[in-house]
């Protein structure tokens, strides 16, 4: 059996050597947080259209990151351009500002991939 003592020096070990690996972890944070950053200001310039439509452009982009956990980002976001053209494409057919009258819920001319009849809602 280890006595109190012991006990303590390897706890203390272990604090330690946990405190000294906390540099190195922030700084590989950082690095992938500048990349990220990179990656995410070449695509917006690529595709400036995207640029109001952001919250789609996200929504799309963590659909696809789901989908594919282990995809590159910059694969991720390769795959994901032409989802986020269909999107904001329906966005743009969408009324925003007349909520009083009955929506249309006729899907015949959105481009959605379903084996399924869409049906009222």
């Amino acid at each position: 059996m280890i006595t109190e003592k012991e006990k303590q020096e390897i706890i203390d070990k272990a604090v330690e050597k946990a405190l000294l690996l906390l540099p190195e972890a922030v700084g590989s944070l950082m690095v992938n947080q500048a990349v990220l950053h990179k990656l995410n200001r070449e695509f917006y310039t690529k595709y400036p259209e995207f640029n109001k439509q952001r919250e789609a452009v996200s929504s799309v982009i963590e659909l696809v990151e789901g989908r594919n956990p282990l995809m590159k980002y910059e694969d991720i976001l390769r795959e994901a351009v032409p989802e986020i053209k269909r999107r904001i494409k329906t966005l743009g057919t969408l009324d925003m500002n007349n909520v009083s009258k009955k929506p249309n819920r006729s899907f015949e001319k959105l481009d959605a991939p379903s084996d399924k009849p869409h049906g009222e809602l």
